[in-house]
């Protein structure tokens, strides 16, 4: 199964945006997540330009624009980019407008990989299409309610959450990301988009067989949960399991008990600290390693920091450290 495993998350780094992407990308990230919203938590324009202007000297040097006689290879796919966002809920007003989102979401975070792309780089449910895919695109959230957006207030006429995902659906069948997901999805509604998946592919079953230009029912493949040592959202992971689902953790490090005004007790905690004093570590590498081998999560950590940026990445390419005795202790943790 594909995985993002460890990637960079653009939450919340205000006007840093561009000069972070830029900080991780030669720290050796390159797999980024971000998201539609464009207010003070994210800024996906930026984004994209951050990872134009960093591979833009390199791709000038292998590739000719504009030359019929020049076949480029994938060099984008090649170097390992690849961007997740996500679509608000205020915006699934319609099949079509998804599509329409998703489209223009790709154009501004990847579209600069198109003009160096093979005609069959892209094998997303056919031929190639010549245009770089987007990774995981996500409904950022299953409906709006009062309180999680100030755009979501009073919000009205949005798609039910079953006829929102037959448009993620067609966003695989336009070509515009490999993969598509579901972010602050609570258990039941998971268990019913799934449920949702397989009666509409027992029908195609009993049918024959499906039109070619109709999009095929596709179970999310990767949903992105609040989830830490406190709160690891247990239900949730058995349910992907089960399903063969990414389970990608963001805020791993504490930062939602943080906002909400109660500390850090995740990157506080004395065990994790006295883990991290014997391996020499960070307590953000400690917690983020348990995450990701013990817990098979992905995560997608942020920082606006050089320093914290190069300690993150260090993660890219180092084994597992923490032994069976510290695993239990950050499990003993869990307040599910």
């Amino acid at each position: 199964m594909e995985r993002i495993g460890l990637g960079f998350g653009t939450a919340g780094l205000g006007s840093s945006v561009f000069h972070s992407v830029s900080l991780a990308l030669e720290a050796g990230f390159r797999k980024f997540d971000t998201a539609e919203e464009q207010d003070h938590w994210y800024d996906q324009g930026k984004v994209g330009e951050a990872l134009e202007h960093f591979f833009l000297p390199e791709l000038s040097q292998e590739c000719i624009v504009g030359r019929e006689d020049v076949t480029c290879p994938s060099f984008c796919g090649a170097k390992g980019v690849e961007v997740s966002t996500k679509i608000p809920p205020w915006e699934l007003t319609s099949i079509d407008n998804i599509r329409r989102r998703a489209s223009e979401s790709r154009e501004i975070l990847v579209g600069f990989c198109d003009d160096y792309e093979a005609q069959d780089v892209t094998d997303v449910g056919g031929g190639g299409s010549g245009k770089y895919p987007l990774d995981v695109y996500y409904i950022h959230a299953p409906e709006c309610w009062d309180g999680w957006h100030p755009r979501c207030n009073g919000v009205k006429n949005t798609l039910p959450l079953r006829q929102a995902w037959l448009g993620m659906e067609a966003v695989i069948h336009d070509q515009n990301a490999k993969r598509i997901g579901l972010s602050n999805i609570w258990p039941q509604q998971l268990l019913d988009i799934i449920h949702f998946v397989q009666e509409r592919e027992e029908e195609i079953k009993r049918n024959g067989g499906s039109d070619s230009d109709t999009p095929l029912p596709r179970i999310p493949d990767v949903i992105q949960i609040y989830a830490d040592p406190l709160k690891p959202a247990d239900e949730l992971q058995k349910i992907c399991e089960r399903h063969g689902i990414e389970f990608v953790s963001y805020s791993t490090l504490g930062t939602q008990h943080r906002m909400r005004g109660n500390g850090n007790p995740v990157l506080g905690n004395k065990h994790i600290q006295n883990i991290a004093k014997r391996h020499n570590r960070s307590t953000a590498e400690v917690v983020l390693s348990w995450a990701m081998h013990h817990k098979n999560m992905s995560v997608i950590p942020r920082s606006s920091q050089e320093k914290h940026i190069k300690e993150l990445a260090n993660l890219l390419n180092h084994d597992p450290f923490l032994d069976r005795n510290d695993l239990e202790l950050i499990d003993s943790l869990s307040m599910n």
